[in-house]
């Protein structure tokens, strides 16, 4: 079996050829479904329907048992009542396969039986020299070779490659039940731990921390299987790239649920709160931080410190800024004479922080060009470590900012945009176009500002860990 230190997941994310374990019911069968969003999504492996009732399977050959499969297989994707489970692993093992996803509920998190059977699974991978993930997950989705192993109807909800990589415990969180595709969310890979019987939270920093495609690492859990071993390899992660977790179950109810959820205890919450902070892992405290500010470190580079600029078309939209920045641990930079005097030239209201563009822009023909002569300015500051901006998300400010990327190419200080408006759709056909040019946008200030309170506390981190680990 694979060392439990070398969090080698490669037959998991990357294999040559799957093998299908479940019902082949046209249109229904969990099988099925699996291999049609396999299909949709491009899978650049093989796939191979395992079925004694079926002879094809959406154009496929299908083999009654997967001894039968001549060509090399290292991924098993099981979807079969718990009682067959241990047996079809068995047959797995026999036949050479690494890695298999066990998708059917019914073990922990449902009773004393169903654990009984989960650890009999265990105890047969591990004859087997095999890695399991799951019971009672939706699997994984790799962008860099096409792979999603979903078992229900998923149509194409395929996002664009990129560098987030999500591990969760709860399919909530993961491709089934978002609009990862129409949000456009830059990922890399998604893996849904389920009952974490074997494959769990370290191997994914392991294998996550060596992903070249990977930028930030991001995690929601409800409990850590071994504190000792999460603790050395966050540490180490962190020194390579930000790792971010969302653990709910901060009340003593919500712990009892998550308990009841994947049949393990979730803890002190305390406990949790100072290891993380141990380990340089940043919180999130929402579902919301745990989609959106991830994008942030993917797109952008981290800050070298906690000075943020501010730059508004609204001075209302300042207050709310300055504010947030407070509560996320960034301070307001202070402009050098230089580039006050520069904005001054501009108009003598521009030259503080937050830089207020309304009334400047309210005197302008061509009033969004104005973001080209002042983000530049403010951008170069020697004070500024990382800048917050809000504008109008529409097709003319889209086009400003293409050209104005070009123009702030070369300098490397993170950027996040606060988009408003008053046509959603629109709104949100402009922050994709903004995103595919590298950058992020929210829809509310303070999501904008978190983003750069997480990334300026991501590169704290990093410093301080990368110092401590050298030495």
């Amino acid at each position: 079996m694979v060392s439990e230190d070398n969090g080698d997941l490669r037959a998991l994310f990357e294999p040559r050829g799957i093998a299908v374990i479940g019902s082949m019911k046209e249109g229904q069968g969990e099988g099925y479904k699996a291999i049609e969003n396999m299909l949709q999504f491009g899978f650049s492996g093989k796939v191979y329907p395992i079925s004694r009732s079926s002879g094809q399977v959406l154009g496929l050959r299908a083999y009654p048992a997967v001894a039968e499969v001549q060509d090399p297989v290292d991924l098993a994707v099981v979807a079969t009542p718990p009682p067959s489970v241990p047996a079809l692993i068995e047959q797995c093992g026999q036949k050479g396969i690494r890695a298999a996803i066990v998708i059917s509920e019914g073990f922990a998190e449902a009773s004393d039986e169903g654990a009984r059977l989960q650890r009999q699974l265990v105890d047969t991978a591990r004859r087997a020299g095999m890695r399991i993930l799951g019971p009672n997950t939706l699997g994984v989705l790799n962008t860099a070779n096409d792979l999603v192993t979903h078992p229900y109807h998923f149509g194409c909800n395929k996002p664009p490659a990129g560098g987030i990589g999500y591990c969760t415990q709860t399919g909530l969180l993961t491709f089934g039940v978002h609009p990862i595709r129409d949000k456009a969310y830059p990922i890399s890979k998604v893996c849904d731990f389920g009952n974490k019987c074997d494959v769990n939270e370290v191997d994914l920093l392991h294998y996550l921390a060596d992903d070249p495609e990977t930028k930030v690492i991001v995690m929601h859990l409800e409990d850590v299987k071994n504190g000792h071993r999460f603790m050395k390899a966050a540490r180490k992660a962190v020194a390579r790239k930000p790792v971010l977790v969302f653990k709910p179950g901060r009340s003593e109810a919500g712990a009892r649920a998550a308990a009841s959820h994947t049949g393990s205890l979730a803890g002190d919450d305390q406990v949790y709160e100072k290891a993380f902070r141990q380990a340089g892992v940043i919180r999130l405290n929402t579902w919301r931080e745990y989609w959106e500010v991830p994008k942030a470190l993917s797109l952008q580079p981290l800050p070298r410190g906690n000075r943020i600029a501010i730059i508004t078309a609204t001075g209302g939209g300042g207050v709310m800024s300055i504010d947030a920045a407070q509560d996320d641990g960034l301070v307001p930079a202070t402009f050098t004479v230089a580039t006050m005097r520069h904005l001054e030239t501009l108009s003598p209201r521009l030259a503080r922080n937050p830089v207020d563009l309304g009334p400047t822009m309210a005197m302008r023909d061509n009033p969004f060009a104005l973001y080209e002569e002042v983000v530049p300015a403010v951008l170069a500051d020697p004070n500024v470590d990382c800048a917050a901006i809000s504008c109008y998300a529409s097709p003319p400010v889209v086009e400003v900012f293409r050209r104005l990327v070009r123009r702030i190419s070369d300098i490397s200080k993170p950027v996040t945009l606060f988009g408003y408006g008053f046509d959603l759709a629109e709104m949100e056909e402009s922050a994709r176009q903004f995103q595919a040019m590298g950058l992020p946008m929210y829809f509310d200030v303070e999501l904008a500002v978190k983003a750069l309170g997480v990334s300026a506390a991501c590169s704290e981190a990093r410093s301080r860990l990368a110092g401590e680990i050298g030495h």
